[in-house]
């Protein structure tokens, strides 16, 4: 069967030791591939790219751009890194924040709040492009070391172990309006961004596995 997306085309193939595998064409070549049913929890043991709600693995590298997007003020806690989309396709600009502020108890969730060396918890936020936060959450599953705001809902998460830049995971993120849903993580040295895989106009989340 053969699917197109913009520039693109899916088709599926038999592959050894694979029932069928779903590949990812545009005009040079294959792109990505993963198991036509990956109902399994198959994931990718290379580079990947999270492509309408599941992980391909990737077979061209493609080059990362730097998206930080410094924060000319943040009243919330001390920012670590930040990027800027559209993330809900409303023609603004929204900001994603990974930031850290000094822990603090919270009556409605007892369980002990992992800290830095300085006392600080690690917390994850978006707000407008005037400052005004539209969502900051309570508790994330790792501190967030980088952040890449793709745009169309999207955003790749690099996370790093407590008082180390490096990231050993990273994930997918799909923005909900309030909130973001996780895809499955990735373990591993990474590098995250986002670029546009499939050709149809907007950028996906990419994870480039290796120091």
């Amino acid at each position: 069967a053969t699917t197109t997306s913009g520039t693109t085309a899916i088709v599926d193939l038999a592959a050894p030791g694979v029932a069928t595998i779903a590949v990812l064409f545009d005009a040079d070549g294959p792109i990505a591939w993963r198991p036509s049913d990956d109902a399994g929890g198959w994931l990718p043991d290379g580079d990947a790219v999270w492509l309408a709600g599941t992980w391909w693995s990737l077979i061209r590298r493609p080059g990362l751009d730097a998206t930080d997007s410094p924060l000319a003020s943040f009243p919330y806690g001390d920012v670590i890194t930040s990027s800027a989309a559209d993330l809900d396709g409303d023609g603004s600009i929204e900001v994603v924040v990974s930031y850290r502020h000094p822990a603090r108890a919270i009556p409605w969730d007892p369980r002990p709040v992992p800290t830095d060396d300085r006392g600080r918890s690690a917390h994850l936020g978006v707000i407008a492009a005037d400052g005004s936060p539209i969502w900051l959450a309570h508790r994330i599953p790792h501190p967030v070391g980088v952040v890449a705001a793709c745009g169309g809902g999207n955003v790749t998460l690099g996370y790093t172990e407590w008082g180390d830049e490096a990231l050993v995971a990273a994930t997918a993120a799909t923005w909900s309006g309030f909130g973001f849903t996780l895809a499955p993580e990735l373990k591993g040295l990474a590098s995250v961004g986002c670029i546009d895989m499939d050709g149809d106009g907007v950028q996906d989340p990419v994870v480039i596995r290796g120091p």
